[in-house]
């Protein structure tokens, strides 16, 4: 394994290789260098530079910074209203964005649940939804999203030809699919279409009624004229003033903003998705007096657990990261446990990215005999007991299905210097520097002799004594899909003001949005995609109905 470490530096490194590959994997809404490196320049990234000469003007009634989902969705339901439209993208194309890549959003009342008998309602998800954040997030918003979910699926299959299909419910919301999967191939469902392939048919159309794309180009400034916002400078190649009615500001969050992240969230956190996504947007809307979430965090990495010094940064299906998605014991920097292990395995993607800014900085510690456990052909669902009760998400994703090369992934782990190996619990205390961790482990071993977590009360099956030696610490750092928290909007998807107004011509959408997700991320898979494509989707109908 090679050594990786992520810094500002690296970040900016790697968005700038994003930004120039067509169908880079790890893309959004990124100029030809994402992020400001603090340490080099001094400035921030964002909004807080000074308005700059512009060395063209373009003029449309709806600019859009940014062509991820929710960008291009903007894009459609603009030109579909009759709207002359610009679309600024920091990426080369539109398949650089975590909307183009993901999985598939969350639905109700799709075309394909319908056939398959599915009676999901709108009403079942929104009281799910809003119980599940407290009601705090816009009710309205989120209610409007859900209306449009269906369609929203139905159009990419019937309008713009991508296929679409259902994915299985993992995380157990009571349906066989609240989710659809995008296949390149009609009839396999394990096939994805991603990148331009998904999000291609899209801008033939927004092309086809008049909308323009302008690639390899940020917006960095909002235009403002007697407090309302009249456009937007963007910086490429050159700097081009884009006059508009109205604006869209949908850049995709902040996962490639080193520093942001730690401000929000206390941790480094390593960016699964979208790096070309730096924060921009939203702090181009705070320049000009807009209003920030109260909830900030992340959709976690539901797959494995995450090192900057890994080779891949992260593995599925290798023990070396997944270990630390299995009820294991986890423990932070200090020695101590901070959580029910067994929430982090069946909720991985909603409560572990939760879970794990807690932790900070983690260790899942196992011994030989669960290894081995692993190694010698048992899944880690029938190793943890096959309960069916306790852990459906492991049934669901991990039954039947045997890891490979068990002990050589983390042999290569410990090599290159993230896992440490000891021969006792307390060589193993000193290598991480958490003392601690002897008591801690005698006081677990103890509730794995009884069957009864007597700390956090997490179920039996995830009790897997930590006892023959040798002994691993799989150091872990949080990681993410994307990031929560943004503007604070109305429920038209309006930017508003410290008193909660609306500042006329501006709409936040997608990961930029801070009213449609709350924080922890919602149980339902698929959740921020849908909060993207609706988002979007709403925000083009409403900037339409604005723009005279």
């Amino acid at each position: 394994m090679s050594n990786t470490t992520f810094s500002r530096r690296s970040f900016l490194t790697l968005g700038s290789i994003a930004a120039l590959g067509a169908g880079a994997a790890l893309a959004g809404c990124a100029p030809k260098a994402p992020a400001a490196d603090l340490a080099e320049t001094g400035e921030e990234p964002g909004g807080a530079a000074a308005m700059q000469t512009a060395d063209e003007t373009k003029e449309c009634d709806i600019a859009i910074v940014g062509a991820g989902g929710a960008g291009m969705w903007a894009a459609v339901e603009a030109v579909r209203a009759g709207k002359s439209v610009i679309v600024i993208e920091k990426g080369g194309d539109v398949g650089v964005s975590n909307g183009s890549i993901a999985g598939g959003p969350f639905m109700v009342g799709s075309k394909l649940q319908q056939q398959a008998g599915i009676t999901f309602s709108i009403e079942e998800a929104f009281n799910h939804i809003m119980e599940y954040s407290h009601w705090s997030t816009n009710a309205a918003a989120v209610k409007r999203a859900l209306e449009l979910s269906g369609s929203t699926v139905d159009e990419f299959t019937d309008e713009f030809g991508v296929a679409t299909g259902l994915r299985p419910d993992n995380y157990g919301a009571g349906h066989d699919s609240v989710r659809c999967n995008f296949q390149s191939d009609p009839k396999d469902s394990k096939t994805q279409a991603k990148g331009v392939d998904r999000m291609g048919p899209l801008q033939s159309f927004v092309e086809a009624n008049g909308g323009e794309f302008i690639f390899n180009t940020a917006g960095k400034r909002l235009i403002m004229e007697d407090g309302t916002c009249a456009g937007i400078q963007c910086e490429g190649d050159s700097v081009i003033d884009v006059k508009a009615k109205a604006v869209i500001v949908a850049t995709g969050g902040f996962l490639g903003n080193v520093d942001m992240m730690t401000e929000r969230f206390g941790t480094f956190v390593n960016p699964l998705g979208s790096i070309l996504s730096v924060g921009e947007g939203i702090e181009m809307v705070q320049e000009i007096g807009g209003q920030v979430s109260t909830q900030w965090g992340i959709a976690g990495n539901e797959f494995s657990g995450s090192n900057q010094n890994a080779d891949g940064l992260w593995g599925k299906g290798n023990a070396a990261f997944s270990i630390g998605i299995y009820g294991t014991l986890l423990v932070n920097n200090q020695g101590r446990r901070f959580s029910n292990e067994g929430k982090f395995a069946n909720l991985p993607l909603a409560l572990g990215g939760a879970i794990s800014l807690v932790g900070g900085q983690y260790y899942a510690v196992v011994d030989q005999a669960y290894v081995d456990g692993l190694a010698g052909g048992t899944d880690p669902w029938t190793l943890c007991g096959a309960d069916e009760a306790n852990w459906r998400t492991g049934m669901m994703t991990l039954k039947d299905k045997p890891l490979e090369d068990v002990q050589a992934n983390i042999d290569a782990g410990v090599d290159a210097g993230w896992i440490f190996k000891a021969d006792t619990v307390e060589a193993l205390a000193e290598a991480i520097g958490a003392p601690e961790l002897v008591a801690t482990l005698d006081e677990y071993n103890g509730y794995c002799a009884t069957g009864k977590d007597e700390q956090f009360y997490k179920p039996a099956c995830f009790l897997q004594p930590v006892e023959t030696g040798p002994f691993y610490a799989m150091q872990y750092e949080p990681s993410a899909w994307v990031t929560i928290g943004g503007i604070r909007t109305n429920d038209r998807l309006q930017a508003i003001d410290n008193a909660g107004i609306a500042i006329p011509g501006l709409y936040v959408a997608g990961a930029d949005n801070g009213t449609l997700m709350s924080a922890p991320y919602c149980d339902y898979e698929g959740f921020s995609l849908m909060c993207a494509y609706s988002g979007g989707r709403m925000a083009g109908m409403y900037a339409a109905e604005a723009v005279a």
